[in-house]
C-alpha cells in the first residue's frame, strides 16, 4: 500500500513545470502558517536599540557603496 505522500508525488509528476512550481509554492507557504505574535514588538525594540546606538555614536554606519567595494578573501 502506498502512502498518501507517494500518491501525491506520483501524481505531481504529470503536472506541467508551471503547475509543479505553483504546487511547490503552495506547500512551502503552508509551512509558514504559525506567526510569532511577539515578532513585531521584538523587531521594534531591536530597531530602537540600533538607532539609539547610532545616535549615541557607539556604532558607525557604512554605506552600501562601501560594502559593495569591500574585498572579501
Amino acid at each position: 500500500m502506498t502512502t498518501l505522500f507517494e500518491q501525491v508525488l506520483a501524481s505531481s509528476k504529470s503536472l506541467t513545470a508551471y503547475e509543479r512550481a505553483r504546487l511547490a509554492h503552495a506547500l512551502i507557504a503552508s509551512l509558514d502558517q504559525q506567526q510569532d505574535d511577539d515578532a513585531e514588538q521584538q523587531w521594534l525594540a531591536a530597531t530602537e536599540q540600533r538607532v539609539g546606538e547610532i545616535e549615541a555614536g557607539y556604532v558607525a554606519t557604512v554605506s552600501w557603496k562601501d560594502i559593495k567595494n569591500l574585498q572579501w578573501s
